[in-house]
């Protein structure tokens, strides 16, 4: 029989109560998929966003003694707050465990009005007659990797998808949504490693279709806080580098840094702050 595990701890933000309240209100269902179910409940400053991830098939033979979904997105959310990042403000998890392994887990993060993900301001912004609002976009997405990384947390995930845009979309301001995977280090992220990101941000065949070549180079120069110098090298190092070499650089560095050196994010966050 599936065992409920919550931690209440988190749940002091908002409790199973608040959530019945708040859906009573309002329940509107932002996405439907067999994986992951997204709801906006309740009104006004109370909103929140509930999302409901399940874990299918083979995947749910990978979560024996792992955390949940929820569990480190919450954490790692909690650990962007934490250092200045903009980011959707994490409220509460919780997680349903049968025998070791996680059937479902909850997330609850506040709800921002007046947002749209990356990937949908894109999709609304053709290429031709938007150009400097694209542009825009995509020098603030290079400034969030930027300091993102100067704070020590590699994305792993840095896809337009898990990014808000508030505002007008030529002076709007891009917030991290989901950050499922980071990885922590104790200082800036070495450069090294800073590539996984922004291969997958910048580099990768999907972003190649997503921006121009001169929104690309855009995003890199203020990554590199307009150093043109950088800029050009960091775009050679990128177009040297392959999807699937990326991926075995970015999974390796994952598997050591989390699960056998134990660097989580949730260390870089003081319980009493």
């Amino acid at each position: 029989m599936a065992q409920r595990r919550v931690d209440f701890a988190a749940l002091l933000a908002v409790s199973a109560d608040d959530l019945d309240r708040l859906a009573a209100q309002r329940r509107i269902v932002l996405k439907d998929e067999p994986a992951a179910v997204v709801e906006l409940l309740g009104t006004g400053a109370e909103a929140v966003v509930r999302k409901t991830y399940r874990n299918l098939g083979m995947r749910w033979l990978q979560t024996f003694a792992r955390r949940s979904r929820a569990a480190r997105e919450f954490e790692n959310l909690a650990a962007a707050e934490h250092l200045g990042l903009q980011c959707t403000r994490p409220r509460a998890w919780s997680e349903v465990r049968s025998f070791g392994f996680v059937r479902s887990s909850t997330l609850v993060t506040g709800w921002i009005d007046d947002t749209t993900t990356l990937k949908a301001a894109l999709a609304s912004l053709p290429r031709t007659g938007h150009g400097s609002e694209r542009r825009a976009l995509a020098a603030g997405l290079g400034r969030l990797l930027a300091q993102l990384h100067d704070r020590g947390l590699l994305w792993c995930t840095p896809m337009p998808r898990n990014v808000l845009v508030k505002g007008p979309l030529a002076s709007a301001q891009l917030l991290l949504c989901d950050l499922p995977a980071v990885v922590a280090f104790p200082g800036p992220v070495p450069r090294s490693q800073t590539l996984l990101d922004l291969y997958d941000a910048n580099g990768s065949p999907s972003r190649r279709v997503e921006w121009t070549a001169p929104e690309r180079l855009r995003m890199l120069l203020a990554y590199a806080d307009d150093n043109r110098a950088v800029a050009r090298r960091l775009w050679r190092e990128l177009a040297r580098r392959t999807r699937s070499g990326n991926r075995w650089r970015k999974n390796l560095s994952m598997a050591l840094r989390t699960y056998i050196l134990r660097r989580s994010t949730h260390k870089r966050v003081d319980p009493a702050s």
